[in-house]
């Protein structure tokens, strides 16, 4: 009995642990990026600022960036940019009553007459489905269609599936995600998409390994070129993101500092 004790101890100690780090949840996730893309002809860079947040608290799915697949409570969105090229400050909302939800987006605020609206449903908490219409001044309204289901394999794993296309299908994408827990704290989040288009359609892929709590290597390939990642987590509210993806056009560069509260 006395080497049982001791065993049990240990075991209870880890899932307290466990189920502790799971039951952190956050609302207000905020984060500032810096991207430089490096090119024979020119160089340029652009900062990113955004600031997200959720009237209801957000369970992680085990580890400190993950949060589960469909987005089921209100929320609102603001995002800056700040480029070489060109500056725009946008913001999103996102509201459900009951099952029902209505979105709205200004891409750029200096463009008001350029939005989207949209209104849909969700069904079980499982399938999330919605109409959009996206209005530009200088082009035709256009359409656009999402459906998203997310199946959830047990307490912290899922697979996510994610299908969006125009009204004449023209502009089209499949996504899907899974996310697993492998041991202790090692989990695995795998991202695969197929983009369709009339000019260039093109496979994303990235694969996540979590190390333990604090560490996570990626890699890559999107439209055929290498994408690595790194994240390093300071502890559950904050950490750092690093890219690189060597584009068609030049070398991509871009690290990102997160604060989630």
């Amino acid at each position: 009995m006395r080497y049982f004790l001791p065993i049990s101890l240990l075991a209870l100690s880890c899932s307290a642990t466990v189920n502790a780090q799971q039951s952190e949840t956050r609302q207000w996730f905020n984060s500032i990026q810096y991207t430089t893309l490096e090119n024979t002809g020119y160089d340029y860079d652009t900062m990113y600022l955004s600031s997200h947040y959720y009237f209801a608290p957000q369970q992680n799915s085990g580890v400190w960036d993950d949060y589960g697949y469909l987005d089921t409570d209100s929320n609102i969105k603001l995002d800056y940019s700040n480029s070489d090229l060109a500056n725009s400050f946008g913001v999103f909302g996102e509201g459900f009553y009951g099952n029902w939800f209505a979105n709205l987006e200004f891409s750029d605020l200096s463009e008001t007459d350029d939005y989207s609206v949209g209104v849909g449903y969700l069904f079980a908490d499982d399938l999330k489905v919605s109409v959009q219409m996206q209005e530009f001044e200088n082009t035709d309204t256009i359409y656009r269609f999402t459906a998203q289901y997310n199946y959830q394999l047990n307490d912290s794993d899922y697979l996510g599936l994610t299908a969006n296309t125009d009204d004449e299908l023209e502009i089209w994408s499949l996504s899907t995600r899974y996310f697993a827990h492998l041991y202790a704290d090692s989990y695995l989040a795998v991202d695969v998409a197929y983009h369709y288009n009339n000019f260039n359609p093109y496979i994303t892929s990235l694969a996540n390994y979590y190390f333990n709590r604090h560490v996570a290597v990626g890699a890559g390939v999107a439209d055929s070129k290498l994408l690595l990642e790194a994240k390093y987590f300071i502890d559950s509210q904050y950490y750092f993101t690093a890219n690189f993806f060597d584009r068609a056009d030049g070398e991509a560069y871009s690290i990102k500092f997160v604060a989630q509260f």
